[in-house]
């Protein structure tokens, strides 16, 4: 049974923001049947100063090699969603393009270096957005008649993403579904996990 975290209270002290975004991680990397060490990552897109002092759209997103169970605000990646989204227009792109594309629409280079599925969060349209391997979605997503399990569950509230490794395709992927499915509440994907979002982070 995964016991529901979220404290009305807690989250009434936290300045909007990326406090919200910390908050959020350790309360989902928590459960290690909603989340494994390492595993998953969480992202908010908020606006932000930039050097010039204008207003930008920034995305904050797991670094690679924190965990979300305890991870802190200086472990989270800020790039800048106006460099990212045209990434969308194209058909492909490699893990070594997309590493070394990502690092140019950092806010700062001294940031950790970007969850290799940064492009699944940045191609969402949602302000939050999560990605865990909950225990029992997995068991559904593993199995040869995941699918219909799934339908059976959740009707058409979800999109079933085939298996795709991690990086560009599977984001691209993914986005593609959501938008084509107005209905959607959340994506299983198959043999790896879950992705929900929301307006709030509560929500998400």
């Amino acid at each position: 049974m995964v016991e529901y975290l979220w404290s009305e209270t807690e989250a009434a002290s936290l300045r909007p923001g990326l406090d919200e975004l910390v908050y959020r991680s350790n309360l989902i990397g928590s459960d290690r049947s909603v989340c494994n060490w390492g595993g998953g990552n969480t992202s908010m897109k908020t606006t932000e100063k930039d050097f010039r002092g204008r207003d930008i759209e920034v995305m904050w997103v797991k670094g690679s090699g924190s965990d979300l169970a305890t991870m802190s605000a200086g472990q989270f990646t800020g790039l800048r969603l106006d460099d990212i989204r045209p990434l969308m227009e194209r058909s492909s792109m490699t893990d070594e393009e997309m590493t070394a594309y990502l690092s140019h629409c950092m806010m700062d280079g001294k940031h950790p270096r970007p969850s290799i599925e940064t492009l699944l969060h940045a191609f969402l349209p949602f302000p939050h957005v999560d990605h865990t391997h909950p225990d029992a979605i997995i068991s559904i997503c593993c199995a040869d008649n995941g699918k219909e399990i799934a339908e059976e569950i959740f009707g058409s509230r979800f999109v079933w993403v085939p298996y795709v490794r991690p990086g560009f395709t599977l984001s691209k992927m993914i986005a593609e579904g959501v938008k084509n499915n107005p209905n959607a509440e959340l994506v299983l994907m198959e043999k790896h996990g879950l992705v929900t979002w929301g307006e709030t982070a509560k929500e998400s």
